[in-house]
């Protein structure tokens, strides 16, 4: 029995690990990753759901990292992913563009930022 256990529970792991490795190249992924997120939000989520949920979460915060900008001292991390959610719900004939340009997209305009 704990062999089996054993099997399952690496087998489980292997898969979400694997299916968190893929890679966000396009929108459409991304739109993907959300769809996952807004699931967990609305509190109906299948099992592989939260993975996807936080590497949407990971994503769209890496990027907003990365643009190395200074948020409003109050705004919070839920806060920029809705507002990304929004812009790709909003412009879904973008969604073959490059992922980061659409999270960097969403922050410029939402922030009213200088490209």
């Amino acid at each position: 029995m704990n062999k089996v256990l054993v099997l399952f529970v690496f087998v489980f792991v292997t898969v979400i690990s694997i299916q968190a490795q893929t890679p966000i190249h396009t929108g459409i992924t991304l739109v993907d990753l959300m769809r996952a997120y807004d699931k967990v939000a609305q509190g109906n989520p299948a099992a592989d759901d939260y993975v996807y949920a936080s590497t949407f979460v990971g994503y769209v915060t890496g990027v907003c990292d990365a643009m190395e900008i200074s948020f409003p001292v109050q705004t919070k991390t839920t806060q920029i992913v809705a507002i990304v959610a929004k812009y790709l719900k909003e412009h879904p004939e973008l969604w073959a563009k490059p992922a980061a340009h659409l999270v960097r997209q969403a922050i410029i305009e939402a922030f009213d930022l200088k490209p």
